[in-house]
């Protein structure tokens, strides 16, 4: 066998090892702790979502809050007339915002930067865990796609009751930035 030859498998073998221990590599990479970034996410998320002391119908369910959909002082969904202060909201927000940051930590299988894990968190915030695990974003970022590829896939979540939305995609806009940045 050649020098040339061997050289060529041995790239090929050590990209063989790196690609079968990308989802290693990436769990290793994506495991900044929350606690570092809750402000980054708050900010976020909460810049977005406002404040609104008393609950209100939100296309699915009641929120308060910041969005907020459970009612953590009393374990259970938020119900009509829940009342919240904003020191309360900002905990919640930050405890509901924490499981969808976990949840983006275990389904992301490559690198990502810390606003993308931002980006991310506050989609499914937003939108769902399942939206999120079943998007075309996520199968592209898990393939491997480049940042740009990966990021118009916000655009494509814009529509509330079959029509465009401006807060939607005003919000898409800034995570896609924010992913991006």
């Amino acid at each position: 066998m050649t020098k040339n030859k061997k050289a060529v498998l041995g790239i090929l073998a050590t990209a063989l090892i790196l690609y079968m221990l990308r989802t290693r590599i990436a769990k290793a990479l994506n495991k900044t702790p929350f606690g570092t970034i809750s402000d980054n996410i708050f900010n976020f998320i909460g810049g977005w979502e406002k404040f609104t002391p008393v609950a209100y119908w939100d296309n699915k369910q009641y929120s308060v809050g910041y969005g907020s959909g459970f009612n953590w002082d009393e374990n259970r969904p938020v119900q009509k007339g829940d009342i919240i202060g904003k020191e309360t909201a900002k905990q919640w927000l930050l405890k509901e915002a924490q499981k969808d940051y976990s949840f983006v930590q275990s389904i992301v299988k490559v690198p990502v930067s810390d606003n993308q894990l931002i980006a991310l968190s506050s989609f499914s915030y937003n939108l769902g865990r399942g939206a999120l695990q079943n998007s075309n974003l996520l199968k592209l970022l898990n393939a491997g796609y480049n940042a740009p590829a990966v990021a118009s896939e916000f655009d494509r979540w814009v529509y509330s009751d079959g029509k465009i939305s401006t807060g939607l995609q005003n919000r898409r806009n800034a995570e896609k930035q924010l992913f991006l940045s």
